[in-house]
């Protein structure tokens, strides 16, 4: 008898113990997360209005932070500039120029359509030595040289955004799936307000620059 009811509380004890471990497992399983506010946020994608969209090939990219617009002071930042063939660069910032700035943003000069309209602004830098014209990309320095060389590019500055993406990120022109800036041209006054603004609604389409020119002479230099 003492025997049997040893036998008994072995097989209870057991059977209480599998029952238990298969509960918590089940309970495991059936465990969810719960999100809190701030990750709920984060899974919100956030509705771009179909003016402000930006495409690439059709296809629609998140442009980093919001996007400059008129009224706006444009946020320094540091650049990186191509000194000599030597492959020597440099870091600068707008503000070290003192006057009206013509910005053109591109992913690249090593692309048709970056290349044309950089050569184009090129030619209008010449017109109006009063006016700061810049082309910033994420080239790297060395590759900007080349292409100043290779198209004789002298009259603007071309200057890199590759180290950090500052300039691109604080004024709203980095695509965050390219991590390359989108094409835009805008234009600041003597305080770096902006004036005039011109997003490209997609990144492989040339920019109205002549609209943008003609902004330039009429409103800023009342030409």
């Amino acid at each position: 008898m003492k025997k049997f009811m040893i036998a008994a509380m072995t097989i209870f004890l057991i059977f209480s113990c599998g029952v238990k471990e298969e509960g918590a497992a089940v309970e495991k399983t059936t465990e969810t997360k719960e999100v809190s506010a701030p990750e709920k946020e984060t899974l919100k994608k956030e509705k771009v209005p179909e003016s402000e969209k930006v495409t690439v090939d059709g296809i629609e990219v998140t442009i980093e932070n919001k996007r400059i617009k008129v009224g706006d002071k444009l946020e320094d930042a540091e650049l990186i500039a191509p000194v000599n063939e030597f492959n020597k660069m440099k870091k600068v910032r707008l503000s070290d120029d003192k006057g009206i700035k013509l910005i053109y943003t591109a992913p690249s000069l090593d692309t048709p359509v970056c290349s044309l309209q950089t050569k184009m602004l090129d030619e209008k830098a010449k017109e109006h030595a009063d006016v700061f014209f810049y082309s910033i990309t994420d080239d790297l320095p060395f590759a900007m040289m080349r292409f100043c060389s290779d198209n004789g590019i002298a009259n603007l500055k071309t200057l890199s955004d590759f180290q950090t993406h500052e300039f691109s990120a604080k004024n709203g022109f980095l695509m965050k799936e390219y991590q390359l800036l989108t094409r835009a041209v805008i234009i600041v006054d003597e305080d770096n307000i902006v004036r005039y603004v011109d997003y490209g609604k997609e990144v492989t389409d040339q920019l109205d620059l002549g609209k943008a020119i003609d902004f330039l002479e009429k409103k800023m230099l009342k030409k």
